[in-house]
């Protein structure tokens, strides 16, 4: 097993709450549902039911994220939403980072209640090395998140999920992403932009690229300036679990009444 940086991950499943609205939750590359584990709580008490899964590769070991694919992230999260979505008479989605990818990529096949995408990583990235992957990938199996980020984390930041960004997983990752850039003119449902001044993982232009790309006529940006990469568990949490709560109860549908 891969040391984890400060053990800020989980290998569990979230499932919280009840109720005909649900909230697929989607973790980061690397990382896993403990970024969820707060904003999960508040959405199943404000009277949502709340699922995050871990992705393949995720909550185990660098070691098994490099034998993971793009399509195999593709397929669980299709068949997850789609399973929650039967219990369910809507559901929202909530992505973080890679999970926000693949948040507009359901957003862009299946009938989604509303999007929320934050940290995304689609189009511009401060770590300049997707085209040393394919040379890297036989040779070197990880990179160490430390040395990636060295000088460039002043606000200490902390590193969740695993320590090292395993490097096939992360040429899959830029795979995925390539996919998903092409479909963000048919991703036509409400969307929720969240993004922080303060990201060093994911440009801040990433979030203006997918704004601007997508095919939703009903979509808003919430900027924040201190919270980091991984924004549900930020100095700036409160602040951004309220702006998407927000966002999710405007367009809950509310029930009939009763004539």
């Amino acid at each position: 097993m891969t040391t984890v940086a400060k053990q800020l991950i989980s290998g569990d499943h979230i499932e919280l709450g009840s109720g005909p609205v649900g909230i697929y939750m989607i973790h980061g590359f690397t990382g896993s549902t403990y970024e969820f584990q707060g904003l999960a709580t508040y959405l199943a008490d404000a009277g949502y039911r709340v699922q995050a899964r871990l992705l393949a590769g995720h909550g185990t070991s660098v070691e098994e994220c490099n034998l993971v694919r793009a399509q195999d992230w593709l397929t669980e999260t299709e068949f997850h939403f789609t399973e929650l979505l039967l219990d369910c008479e809507t559901v929202f989605v909530v992505g973080l980072s890679m999970g926000a990818g693949l948040a507009l990529h359901l957003g862009a096949l299946f009938p989604v209640a509303g999007v929320v995408a934050m940290s995304t990583v689609l189009g511009v990235n401060p770590v300049k090395m997707p085209w040393l992957l394919p040379l890297a990938a036989p040779f070197v199996t990880s990179i160490r998140k430390a040395s990636v980020y060295h000088g460039k984390n002043p606000a200490g930041h902390r590193y969740y999920g695993y320590d090292s960004y395993p490097v096939k997983g992360m040429r899959e990752m830029l795979r995925l992403n390539r996919l998903i850039h092409g479909e963000l003119p048919a991703m036509i449902a409400p969307l929720l932009m969240m993004h922080s001044k303060a990201d060093i993982t994911a440009d801040f232009r990433n979030a203006q690229i997918v704004f601007d790309a997508v095919g939703s006529s009903d979509k808003e940006m919430a900027v924040f300036e201190e919270s980091g990469h991984v924004m549900p568990d930020g100095s700036e949490k409160e602040a951004v679990w309220e702006a998407l709560l927000t966002f999710i109860a405007a367009r809950t549908p509310q029930p009939a009444e009763a004539g």
